[in-house]
């Protein structure tokens, strides 16, 4: 056993002790996706159902993981990275006692390492020759989509080929999330899926485990529009229901009265405008708004609230809620989460009794949110979110927005 594969095992030993679901020798494939959820969540980083499986031997696959993965998991195991497991986790001097113990003969040894080392000069002239079956190889590969209408809900027709590749599974990713990824007949063209909410989507046709194509999906919006979210279809809600004039959102009595009950869980109202016209630089712009939660329902003390910037690169997240509520919430940056839990987000705790209104602006790599003319957060953004083409504002019950305004600074003459 290399020293390598003796810490990928600890670190298994590890995890599997950590989620106390038993002996992954009986592990499902459902406990592998569940993992792969669990490992994001605490490390945002995507390790794939297929790549746990083969840490975990359940695939064959003969190439060691990255120190990308290894980092990951070692982060989800309890260390800060790898080297610090590795580190922290000496070989034992007694197994290599043992091993000495269990050690052949020396002839039997040179035979041994004899046999080895032609077999690994097949099986590299079988690589040379282009026979491995664990390389993914392709060629015409081609993956395109189109909406059927415009607006939601709306039916996004795939056309894709992946005849002439050597993968065992094809996927369609649909968007950032790989958990959403949708199995298809590798020797079929066509595909159909619907998008039931307005939004920017990055469509990857996956083969095995390896995205070899992507292109963008605009679902977009003629103007505001507003729903209560359901699954797996959400309740959309007629114009005149939102659109006030002077402010947009939802009176708490226009809320359905199936789902204005102290037993049920709480409505999700959402305001909503995608336009892919909008393509507003994230690294020079200016957001304003007032928003206000106006849901006085005893089944929701917290009043959470947020914004959401829908960029072809990421997202930027604005929580609100009451102050006493603030360790649940989470900003989102780009790729940077920064979680209640174990961070001071108390700046985004306000008052709801009226209007708050909401300034976010970024400029020259770095980033800053106002609240009431008070700085909530500033910090580095030197990458961005690409362009801006909508958003999203949510409501634990009803709410409104009003003086909403979203420019691309870069052109304002100064």
């Amino acid at each position: 056993m290399t020293e390598n594969q003796h810490h990928i095992n600890k670190c298994k030993e590890l995890i599997e002790e950590k989620v106390g679901w038993g002996s992954s020798a009986g592990w499902q494939s459902q406990d592998f996706d569940n993992l792969s959820e669990l490992i994001y969540k605490q490390t945002n980083v995507v390790l794939s159902t297929s790549t746990l499986k083969r840490i975990w031997g359940k695939v064959q696959y003969n190439s060691n993981p990255n120190l990308s993965t290894l980092d990951a998991l070692a982060k989800f195991s309890g260390f800060s990275n790898w080297r610090t497991l590795t580190s922290s986790i000496p070989i034992a001097d007694q197994n290599n006692k043992e091993e000495l113990k269990r050690r052949p003969p020396a002839k039997i040894a040179y035979g041994c390492l004899i046999l080895l080392i032609l077999t690994g000069f097949l099986i590299g002239i079988n690589r040379f020759q282009g026979k491995s079956t664990n390389e993914l190889s392709y060629r015409k590969i081609s993956f395109s989509s189109k909406p059927v209408t415009t607006g939601v809900p709306n039916t996004v027709i795939f056309e894709y080929d992946a005849s002439h590749s050597n993968a065992d599974s094809v996927f369609i990713q649909q968007n950032w999330d790989s958990k959403r990824r949708i199995k298809v007949d590798k020797n079929r063209h066509e595909h159909a899926s619907t998008y039931y909410r307005p939004g920017y989507y990055r469509a990857k046709l996956v083969l095995n485990d390896s995205i070899v194509k992507e292109h963008d999906i605009f679902i977009e919006s003629e103007d505001w529009m507003g729903f209560i979210t359901k699954e797996p279809i959400p309740m959309y809600l007629p114009k005149e229901m939102i659109d006030h004039g002077d402010w947009q959102g939802l009176k708490q009595q226009d809320i359905p009265q199936s789902t204005n009950n102290y037993n049920s869980e709480i409505p999700e109202f959402v305001l909503t405008q995608v336009s892919r016209g909008w393509n507003i630089d994230s690294k020079n712009f200016t957001l304003s708004l007032a928003i206000q939660n106006t849901y006085q329902q005893l089944n929701a003390p917290c009043q959470q609230s947020g914004i959401t910037l829908l960029g072809t690169d990421g997202i930027i997240m604005i929580p609100l809620s009451k102050p006493g509520c603030v360790g649940e919430l989470q900003l989102w940056i780009g790729e940077q989460l920064l979680d209640g839990t174990s961070n001071n987000l108390s700046a985004f705790g306000v008052d709801f009794s009226s209007p708050v209104a909401v300034k976010c602006v970024s400029k020259s790599g770095k980033i800053k949110i106002e609240l009431n003319d008070k700085l909530a957060y500033q910090g580095l953004f030197p990458t961005g979110i690409g362009k801006i083409v909508g958003v999203r504002v949510f409501f634990q019950g009803s709410g409104l927005i009003k003086s909403f305004d979203i420019r691309d600074t870069a052109v304002l003459p100064h």
